[in-house]
């Protein structure tokens, strides 16, 4: 039997990482098997759903490079709807009342649910009551549509979050009375925030585009959702052919799991460090127009190799693709602030004069030979010319260059600023009064 799973959520608003986590989780085991993704928009419920939300759901889906086989809507289903709950009818198993279809739950019986992750639950039909499958509107329910389409579709294997796992025996006994058979079930315990209540947006809870607003990769999402919950070993990092390969509901576990953002972080700091630099680039630039200076019109004529090198020297201090950016602004400014690190903190008479010396051999070095490796020779022969070493002017160079006190190394940063900034800069601190004795 062919494995066919489908993600099936409602458009009421963005894809948050709990729906997120569910449809990987069904990418997964459906590519593990060869087997089908469907996505699938439960849109019945017209008074909540937008097109808004059915776009952003597929721009996080794509984002996340969760491809899917085939593509529905339910508000374009109701003949097979239709279609089911003639039948029913004509079987007694509906009613009307109030214009309204519902379901005939049978009395005492069990239902049991044989669950893939948590087990075999048990649901007494005493507990159940009579439900409405189609409204007086002439719309469907979510329950009813779910198993019409599940079974439409040959869908082999429903997984989901946890709070579904109460519609299951509404769906299971629709199943039933149709004569036909359930998929099989698997439910994923709630994501808990680190208070370990649900989820939600008290806990700063956020949507996957937004996410991918914070400068978070791809890469770096996708591997911590499938750790939400789910075990290989003591390993945390993975491929997504890795994922793909070792992905089993065996190690999905019955307990929830808590959403750590530091977690988030240093995962996504693990895939910028493994990601090709050139790659990191490309998608840095979005980054950079929003966080620097750098105007479009620069950016689109930014040598590629400086963006490179730009993305592989600052993605070692920095867990986002933001804040990469937003730490490599000085590199566009045309002034530094040394407002928040004074540069006078660093200078003295003898530091300044150096300085300002290294300057002006700067300003011989033609444009084309202004790279780290010449940058560092020219620097380290001038100061031993004077009995110095490079740690005699080096902190004083880097808050001159960048206002900061921490950066990538000191000749990479000359390269990246680029060569009338950095002699402009440096002379700039030539002339500014020592603060140092």
């Amino acid at each position: 039997m062919t494995t066919r799973v489908r993600f099936a959520p409602s458009p009421t608003g963005h894809l948050h990482v709990g729906g997120a986590r569910t449809a990987l989780f069904n990418w997964l085991f459906a590519r593990g098997r060869d087997g089908d993704f469907i996505l699938r928009i439960e849109d019945t419920d017209q008074s909540r759903s937008t097109e808004a939300s059915i776009d952003q759901i597929k721009e996080s889906l794509s984002w996340m490079r969760l491809t899917w086989d085939e593509y529905y809507r339910q508000t374009e289903r109701s003949g097979n709807y239709e279609e089911k709950a003639d039948l029913l009818l004509n079987r007694d198993r509906v009613y009307e009342k109030e214009g309204a279809l519902w379901f005939r739950v049978p009395a005492e019986e069990t239902v049991l649910v044989k669950d893939q992750v948590l087990g075999r639950v048990k649901f007494e039909t005493e507990d159940l009551k009579d439900f409405v499958i189609r409204r007086s509107d002439g719309t469907f329910t979510y329950n009813f549509a779910c198993a019409a389409d599940d079974s439409e579709m040959e869908i082999s294997h429903v997984m989901r979050g946890d709070d579904h796992l109460n519609n299951t025996p509404k769906q299971i006994l629709i199943y039933e009375a149709l004569d036909l058979e359930p998929p099989k079930f698997a439910h994923f315990p709630m994501i808990l925030g680190e208070d370990h209540k649900r989820l939600s947006k008290r806990h700063g809870a956020t949507s996957v585009l937004n996410y991918r607003e914070k400068g978070i990769l791809p890469e770096g999402l996708t591997n911590f959702l499938a750790r939400l919950g789910w075990s290989h070993g003591d390993k945390e990092i993975f491929s997504r052919q890795e994922l793909i390969e070792y992905f089993s509901l065996d190690n999905v576990g019955e307990s929830s799991a808590v959403f750590d953002e530091e977690k988030l972080l240093w995962i996504n700091h693990q895939w910028m460090k493994r990601k090709d630099p050139e790659k990191l680039g490309r998608t840095l630039k979005k980054f950079l127009l929003e966080e620097t200076s750098i105007r479009e019109d620069q950016l689109d004529e930014l040598e590629k190799t400086r963006l490179t090198k730009l993305a592989e020297h600052f993605r070692e201090r920095n867990k986002t693709l933001r804040k990469l950016a937003k730490s490599s602004d000085f590199v566009f400014s045309r002034n530094i602030d040394y407002d928040e690190t004074p540069i006078e903190d660093h200078l003295t008479e003898e530091s300044a004069e150096l300085v300002g010396e290294l300057a002006k051999r700067l300003e011989e070095v033609p444009e084309e030979d202004f790279k780290a490796e010449k940058l560092e020779e020219i620097t380290r022969d001038f100061l031993a010319s004077r009995d110095k070493g490079l740690g005699d002017i080096a902190q004083v160079c880097r808050v001159g260059l960048t206002g900061r006190e921490v950066s990538p190394g000191l000749f990479i940063t000359m390269e990246l600023v680029g060569k009338d900034r950095v002699t402009d800069r440096l002379t700039r601190v030539a002339t500014t009064t020592p603060g140092v004795d």
